[in-house]
């Protein structure tokens, strides 16, 4: 299929962005033996600027202007294309929330990222015996993973990183009809992937940055990946803000079930550090 072959690119860029930037690294790696495991391995972070703390804590609440393009498929109700614009969604937004935690213990991180939105679709039936028609979709995805700052005692950080990325998708329908109850069901679905990648940051100046992010895996999905770029604007040592583009992408298939889909579009984000 056609969006089979689009997602089999995609995922080859991604892989050659996250060896790309592996490499580009590995120039910059000390000449010197360090003088202990320990030291190589908890040596001081780029991301402590002062060099005073061990650890250190990154929130960053986004909002991600994402719309949806691919093929999903339900048990017994047969596949069709998704092709939803950011607004399109915006308009039937019901809740959600998105954010990222950074724990950090000298060039250790761990990392976590989670995002939710829940939709609500409210349609009036062709059929004359119905009233209306409440569809109320959700789609929750989240990454946990360890991340390691590679020793390169530089004006940049490159970090690799080994991560689950876990999906829950569901749906619920309420349909009402002209006589008699209300009828309500639901259906959904979970799974978790795999996902090795390696995220990087340049500082500019003492307020600018730019840095780029990409992983690839699967697991329960024969394919998940995501990549992201973005520019940085720190105000001081403990707030900042982020503008970015985020592409993230899926192909999961399972008893009857298809969500073979790609989200991308522009990520805002709040940056607080201690």
């Amino acid at each position: 299929m056609f969006r089979m072959k689009r997602s089999t690119r995609w995922a080859s860029s991604v892989g050659v962005v996250v060896l790309f930037l592996v490499a580009a690294a590995l120039p910059a790696l000390p000449a010197e033996p360090p003088k202990s495991f320990w030291d190589w391995a908890t040596g001081p972070s780029i991301y402590d600027e002062d060099g005073k703390r061990d650890w250190g804590v990154e929130v960053i609440p986004y909002l991600w202007l994402a719309g949806l393009s691919g093929e999903m498929a339900l048990p017994g109700g047969g596949s069709f294309p998704v092709d939803a614009s950011f607004s399109s969604l915006a308009d039937n937004l019901d809740a959600g929330f998105a954010g990222v935690l950074d724990l950090r213990y000298r060039r250790w991180h761990l990392i976590s990222d989670n995002s939710w939105v829940r939709l609500e679709f409210l349609a009036v039936p062709d059929q004359p015996a119905l009233t209306s028609a409440v569809l109320k979709p959700s789609i929750a995805f989240g990454t946990v993973g360890i991340a390691y700052e590679l020793p390169l005692q530089q004006s940049y950080a490159v970090d690799v990183y080994l991560a689950a990325r876990w999906w829950h998708l569901a749906t619920e329908a309420t349909i009402t009809p002209v006589a008699g109850p209300t009828l309500a069901g639901s259906l959904s679905t979970a799974w978790a992937d795999a996902v090795v990648g390696t995220r990087i940051r340049y500082s500019i100046t003492d307020h600018w940055r730019v840095g780029a992010q990409a992983d690839i895996g699967g697991g329960d999905a024969s394919l998940d990946w995501s990549v992201f770029a973005n520019v940085g604007y720190d105000f001081n040592r403990h707030v900042g803000m982020l503008v970015g583009y985020r592409v993230l992408g899926v192909d999961y298939r399972d008893a009857g079930f298809v969500y073979d889909v790609r989200q991308s579009g522009l990520l805002l984000g709040l940056t607080l550090r201690y």
